[in-house]
C-alpha cells in the first residue's frame, strides 16, 4: 500500500491526544436532587435498566480514535496495490479526414471521430484500476497525445480534447505506429480505432467506427480555359457507393448565385467527366460544387483562384547570340523581350523584370531578377566568388540534387532527372547560405538559385548553354519554365493544393507584414529570411496570405482540397497484423479505498454523536 499524500498521516497524532484527554478528564459530575431517597431509587433504577452506563466513555473514546484514524487515512489517500491485476493500454487513433464523416447514433448524428472517442472512453472506464493509458493520433503525422497516464479521469479528459485533422492516415503509418508500440511492450493491449475495415488482424484489436453504406460523392481537380468572355471548366465526379445522378454547380467571383449548372448520371466507382461553362468577362475565382448532399461534404467542392490573369512580363537579354533564349522565354510566358549586346547594355535606361546575362556579366547587378549564364568574373553583390573555369576533356554529366527542401523541390518539380552533359564549367565559391543548389559536378554547384546581395532573385548557370546538350534534354523546357516562375514571383504561384501539402509563398522584395490565415482563422507564421517560404496545409478550405507593398495591403488566396484517399477509406481484405509474439504480462493494479473511508467516517461520526446524546439524555 502507498499513500498519495503521506503528510496526511500526521493526523494520527490526534489519537494519543484523545487518550490523554480521557485520562485527565474529571469523571464526576455535580447533580442536584430533592432528597437522598430519590437519588438512591434513581441509582438503583439506572443500574438495572442501563448495563453499559459504566463503559460509555470508553466506547466514545474508541469511536473517536477510529474517526481520527479514518480521517487521517482519507487525507493521506491510501492506494492498495493488487499484484498482476491491470494492463497497459495503447490506443492508436485514426485522426484522418474520413473520420469527420457523419454517422447515425442513439443520440443523433455524430462524426466517426466522436464515436471513436466514446469507444476509447468506454474502454478506459471498464479497465482495472491501476492500468496505464497511452493515446497516439495518426493523420498526416504521428502525435502522442498522452503517455502512460494512470488516472482514468485525466485520461478521459485528454481524450475529449483531441481533434480530428483533414489529412490522410496511410496504412503504412498506422501499421508502423502500432508495430513500434508492440515492439516496446508485447504485453500491452493495443487498439486501433479507425473507420477502415481491416478483416485480418494479429496482436492488435480493431475498433471499426465506419459504415461503408454512406453516400459519398467527390470531385478533386478542375481545369479551365478563359477565351472570348467564356469560362469553361472540366472536372471528374465520382460516386463511391451507388449509381446516381449528380448535379454540378459553377459559382464565379464569390457570388452565391449559380452561374451554370449541369446534371448527368454517374456509375458507382467510375470517374465521369463533367463540362460546364458560363459567360464571364473576367474572374478572380470560381467554385465548383456538387449540389447533392452526402456524408462527407469536404470533397464536394473545389475553388480555383486566378493569380496571374493577363499579366505580361518584361525581359532584357544581354547576349551576342540571344535569339535562342528569346524563343524559349517567349514560348513559356507572355513577355515583352528586348535583346542587346554587352556593349549596348551600358546605354540601357529602361527597367525590366528579368535581366538575362548570357556569357557576360555587368559591372553592377541591376535592380530586378537576374539570370547569370556562364559568368566567369566576379560581380559585386552576386553572392559568390569565382575560382576559375574547369575543363572536362571528355565531357561528363551533372548530378541533380536529391534535397527534399521545399525550394529545391519547387524549382525541380516536373523534371525527370535527364542527363545534362557539359565539357566545362565555372567553379564558384563563397556562396550565400540561402542559395538552393539544383545541379552539381564533382560536388561543386553548377546550377543554383537564390537571393543576391540586393535581395533580388537570381539564377546561375555555371556553363555555356551552347556548349552542352541541356537544350536537347526532356527537362530543359520544364526547368526553364520553373526558373521563369521563380524569377517572376507572384506571392502565390499555385492556388490549388491538397491537404497535407506545403504551399510555396514567394517573399517579395520591399514587402512587409506577411501574414497567413488558415480556414479556421488560425494565424500561420511565415519565414521571410529567404526568397520563398512554405506553409503547411492541414485544413480543407481557403487560406489567405496578406502583405503590405508600398503602404497598401494585398491579399492572396489559395485552396486546399480534401485528400482523395480519405473519400473512400475502406480497406476490406487488408491484413493488419503486428509481427512478434504477444506476452501475458500484467502490471500491478490499484484499489482506492477512499469511498469506503468516507462511509466509515460518516458511520463513526453518527455513532459517536448518538452515544453522546444517549449518555446525556438517558443516563440522567
Amino acid at each position: 500500500m502507498s499513500f498519495l499524500y503521506p503528510l496526511g498521516l500526521l493526523g494520527l497524532i490526534g489519537i494519543p491526544v484523545i487518550i490523554l484527554i480521557y485520562i485527565l478528564q474529571n469523571k464526576y459530575t455535580e447533580q442536584t436532587v430533592n432528597s437522598t431517597f430519590i437519588w438512591k431509587l434513581s441509582e438503583k433504577f439506572l443500574k438495572r435498566r442501563n448495563p453499559l452506563s459504566g463503559i460509555t466513555g470508553l466506547i466514545s473514546m474508541f469511536l473517536q480514535i477510529l474517526l481520527v484514524a479514518a480521517v487521517s487515512l482519507a487525507v493521506a489517500r491510501p492506494i492498495i496495490t493488487l499484484p498482476g491485476a491491470a494492463y497497459d493500454y495503447c490506443f492508436v487513433l485514426d485522426a484522418s479526414g474520413s473520420m469527420t464523416v457523419m454517422e447515425d447514433s442513439e443520440e443523433g448524428k455524430k462524426t466517426r471521430f466522436d464515436l471513436a472517442q466514446e469507444e476509447i472512453i468506454a474502454l478506459i472506464e471498464d479497465a482495472a484500476e491501476g492500468s496505464s493509458y497511452t493515446l497516439i493520433c495518426v493523420s498526416g503525422e504521428v502525435v502522442k497525445s498522452f503517455d502512460s497516464i494512470k488516472e482514468k479521469e485525466t485520461a478521459i479528459e485528454l481524450v475529449k480534447k483531441v481533434e480530428p485533422t483533414h489529412t490522410v492516415a496511410e496504412y503504412n503509418e498506422l501499421l508502423s505506429t502500432a508495430q513500434s508500440v508492440f515492439d516496446e511492450n508485447t504485453s500491452a493491449k493495443i487498439y486501433l480505432v479507425t473507420d477502415k475495415g481491416y478483416t485480418k488482424t494479429g496482436n492488435i484489436r480493431i475498433v471499426d467506427v465506419g459504415n461503408e453504406n454512406k453516400d459519398n460523392y467527390a470531385l478533386f481537380e478542375a481545369e479551365y480555359s478563359h477565351l472570348g468572355g467564356i469560362l469553361s471548366v472540366t472536372t471528374d465526379l465520382i460516386s463511391y457507393n451507388s449509381d446516381t445522378s449528380l448535379t454540378l454547380n459553377l459559382y464565379i467571383n464569390g457570388s452565391q448565385e449559380v452561374a451554370a449548372s449541369v446534371t448527368q448520371d454517374v456509375k458507382k466507382g467510375v470517374e465521369t467527366a463533367f463540362e460546364i461553362s458560363a459567360a464571364c468577362e473576367s474572374f478572380t475565382e470560381f467554385k465548383l460544387e456538387i449540389a447533392n448532399d452526402d456524408s462527407y461534404p469536404l470533397d464536394n467542392s473545389v475553388i480555383t483562384y486566378n493569380t496571374r490573369g493577363d499579366k505580361s512580363y518584361s525581359v532584357l537579354i544581354v547576349s551576342d547570340t540571344g535569339f535562342f533564349l528569346e524563343a524559349v522565354i517567349d514560348a513559356l510566358v507572355d513577355s515583352d523581350i528586348d535583346i542587346v549586346t554587352p556593349e549596348e547594355y551600358e546605354t540601357v535606361s529602361d527597367r525590366y523584370g528579368l535581366y538575362v546575362f548570357d556569357s557576360c556579366q555587368p559591372e553592377a547587378l541591376p535592380d530586378g531578377s537576374v539570370w547569370l549564364i556562364n559568368a566567369d568574373e566576379s560581380i559585386e553583390n552576386a553572392g559568390f566568388g569565382i575560382r576559375g573555369k574547369v575543363e572536362i576533356p571528355n565531357g561528363d554529366v551533372l548530378e541533380q540534387s536529391v534535397s527534399t527542401s521545399t525550394n529545391v523541390r519547387h524549382l525541380l518539380r516536373g523534371t525527370s532527372g535527364s542527363e545534362i552533359h557539359i565539357t566545362n564549367y565555372v567553379k564558384y565559391s563563397g556562396m550565400y547560405l540561402d542559395f538552393h543548389t539544383l545541379y552539381t559536378y564533382d560536388s561543386h554547384p553548377v546550377i543554383f538559385a537564390g537571393a543576391n546581395g540586393l535581395g533580388n532573385r537570381q539564377v546561375v548557370f555555371g556553363f555555356d548553354l551552347h556548349e552542352s546538350d541541356f537544350a536537347l534534354t526532356t527537362d530543359f523546357v520544364i526547368l526553364m519554365r520553373n526558373m521563369l516562375e521563380y524569377s517572376f514571383p507572384d506571392v502565390i504561384d499555385s492556388t490549388d493544393y491538397t491537404v497535407g501539402d506545403e504551399a510555396v509563398i514567394n517573399i517579395i522584395k520591399n514587402a512587409s507584414n506577411f501574414k497567413a490565415v488558415s480556414p479556421s482563422g488560425e494565424n500561420i507564421y511565415i519565414e521571410t529570411d529567404s526568397a520563398t517560404a512554405a506553409i503547411p496545409l492541414t485544413e480543407v478550405g481557403t487560406y489567405s496570405v496578406s502583405l503590405t507593398i508600398a503602404g497598401r495591403e494585398a491579399v492572396y488566396h489559395l485552396y486546399a482540397g480534401a485528400h482523395p484517399a480519405e473519400s473512400e477509406p475502406t480497406v476490406d481484405g487488408e491484413e493488419f497484423s503486428l509481427v512478434g509474439q504477444a506476452t501475458d504480462g500484467m502490471i500491478d493494479g490499484e484499489y482506492d479505498p477512499l469511498p469506503i473511508l468516507f462511509i466509515a467516517i460518516a458511520v463513526l461520526f453518527i455513532a459517536d454523536w448518538g452515544l453522546y446524546l444517549y449518555e446525556k439524555y438517558q443516563l440522567r
